[in-house]
Order: structure tokens, then C-alpha cells, then sequence
């Protein structure tokens, strides 16, 4: 099953057709993401009777599970036939079931990746972009490091490019900083703990997706902490060489941004979501200047933090 196929689409639909797999699948995904606070935060009449939005949101999820079980499942067969264990010859899927030792846990793992893969990088790259095209001067400086890693612009990259493209990946946290795409990360604690005045016990549910109504939900909220002046210098000022060693004397909480959670629940996505939103950038930066000439966009909160309108862009080749 093709992740990054999926995480790519606010570029365009390509050749995907409304009653396809692929689609289908991306459409439900996106569904539940977009209305699982709306079924948590508003009254839960549908514990006690089928809403409509309830009955789509399980119809939705049953198709979901259905079809990403058939691809998974397909995985594991070919993994008991394959004789290689270099991993560079398994699916990023196939690489969680060939470590987990635990099939149960290996499906949840596998799962979410597709669930949660689909939306964020998607909503991700669209909030790059757009502000890639908005601030000329910061899309010079990515294309000017990225002219020196790649003077042939069809020269394969490599991990040895990204390694070199450190203003790029500035650039990248710099808009995750102040434009979070996920608006907080949740966990549940190990220890009883007093948090500004309130007892939380361990083991209650703490989670952003306020999952269970019946636990005591806490938010850090990263699309807030990321802007408050107490852990950034100039935190109202978009500046990615923040990010870099020469400005190691700035006031900067490594947690500013902090769009992967962090500890044993990070991200299980978190370095394939990178390489995507890298190679990307570098592709694309390097062969074409982005510009938008249309009326500013707002972020808007959803489930996640995204400009909130059409992203039309000039693409003029370099």
C-alpha cells in the first residue's frame, strides 16, 4: 500500500478516480480524523443512540480497517516467503511486522501509521508551502543552499543532500514552531502528578484526541507553547535561522516544536514524514520559485492547524 502516495494528495488528485481504493481510503481516513472531536466534544447522544454523523464515522472506519487488513495481511504473506532480512528490501509496513513481535500490537502499529499518515503530512506540506511562497526572501535562502547541494537538478538525491540541506530543515521547524500542524500532544502518566495546582493520578488517560470522556483530559498544546515569548526569543517573528548552531545563545526550549510528540509515544512515522516533507521541498524548490498572489489564508484549527482556503500557486521554472 502506497503511504506516501496517500500523504501526497494536497498536490492533486492525479489519477485517482471518487470510487477508487486508494480514494476511498483516503477519504475515510481524513472523515474520521476531521470529526472525532466533534463526536467527543459536543454531547455524546451517540452513546445511546446511533447518530448520523456516529453511524458514518463507524461505516467509514469498518471500510478503513477492511481494506488496510487485506493489504497488511498480504504483507505478513509475503514476509514469510521472502528470504532476504535486509531491511532495505521491505515496505515500510512489512518493517514494523518483521520487528513486532507481538502480531496484535504489529497491526495497530501498522494501522495507525496509514490512519494518521494520511491527513497530517498532507495538511503539513500545504502550510510549508504556503508559507515557502509568501516569504520570497526565506524561499531564496532554501533554494540558494539547495543550488550549492545540487547544481544538476536532475541529479538523483541522497541522503547525503538532505544531510547538507540545513537551512531547508530550519525552514521546516521554523513553520511547525509557529504554525504547529498538530495542535497538542497528549499521554498518559507513570507517576501520580501535580499539574499547576491539580492532582492528576497515573494511569488516567491524557490525550489531545480526547479519546475517553470518562478520564481527565490534559493538552500540551504545542500550536501555543511554540509561540509564548517565556521559552522563544522573538516568538512572534518568523526566523528559521533560529534553528541553527550560530544562534545556540537565542532563548529556544527544544520543545517549541515539537510536532512528533516525544518519548516512547513519538511519532512512529517520524523520520519517514521528514525524508517526504525533505525530498520534496528539494525537489521542487530547487527546479521552481513558488509564488501566491491571492488574498492572505488564515489557519484555521481542525483536528489539525492548516491554511484554511485554496492553495493556488505560480510554479515558474528556474
Amino acid at each position: 500500500m502506497g503511504i506516501g502516495m496517500y500523504r501526497t494528495r494536497c498536490l492533486g488528485r492525479g489519477s485517482l478516480v471518487p470510487d477508487s481504493e486508494p480514494q476511498k481510503i483516503i477519504d475515510a481516513a481524513k472523515f474520521a480524523l476531521r470529526n472525532v472531536a466533534v463526536l467527543e466534544l459536543k454531547a455524546p447522544f451517540w452513546r445511546y443512540i446511533p447518530t448520523p454523523l456516529w453511524t458514518r464515522y463507524v461505516r467509514n472506519m469498518n471500510y478503513f480497517i477492511e481494506v488496510c487488513m487485506k493489504y497488511i495481511d498480504a504483507a505478513t504473506e509475503r514476509l514469510k516467503k521472502k528470504k532476504s532480512t535486509n531491511e532495505e528490501d521491505h515496505s515500510l509496513v512489512e518493517r514494523i511486522l518483521a520487528t513486532e513481535t507481538n502480531p496484535k500490537v504489529a497491526y495497530i502499529l501498522a494501522l495507525d501509521l496509514i490512519l494518521v499518515g494520511i491527513d497530517t503530512i498532507s495538511m503539513a506540506v500545504c502550510s510549508i508551502l504556503y508559507q515557502l511562497a509568501t516569504r520570497q526572501e526565506e524561499q531564496e535562502k532554501v533554494y540558494q543552499e539547495l543550488l550549492k547541494i545540487l547544481p544538476d537538478p536532475n541529479t538523483p538525491l541522497t541522503t547525503s543532500h538532505l544531510d547538507q540541506a540545513i537551512y531547508t530543515k530550519a525552514f521546516i521547524r521554523e513553520v511547525f514552531r509557529m504554525y504547529s500542524t498538530v495542535i497538542g500532544n497528549g499521554r498518559t502518566l507513570q507517576n501520580d502528578t501535580t499539574i499547576c495546582g491539580y492532582k492528576v493520578p497515573k494511569g488516567v488517560t491524557i490525550d489531545n484526541l480526547l479519546i475517553n470522556l470518562m478520564t481527565v483530559q490534559v493538552v500540551f498544546p504545542t500550536v501555543v507553547t511554540g509561540n509564548m515569548k517565556e521559552y522563544v526569543n522573538d516568538a512572534n517573528i518568523f526566523k528559521p535561522s533560529r534553528w541553527l548552531k550560530a544562534a545556540s545563545d537565542q532563548k529556544l526550549h527544544p520543545f517549541a516544536s515539537l510536532p512528533y510528540g516525544y518519548g516512547a509515544r513519538m511519532c512512529l512515522g517520524r523520520r519517514f514524514a521528514d525524508l517526504e516533507m525533505q525530498v520534496l521541498l528539494a525537489k521542487l524548490i530547487r527546479s521552481y520559485k513558488l509564488e501566491y498572489h491571492h488574498q492572505p489564508l488564515k489557519y484555521k484549527v481542525t483536528f489539525m492547524y492548516a491554511p484554511d482556503g485554496e492553495l493556488r500557486f505560480k510554479c515558474t521554472k528556474r
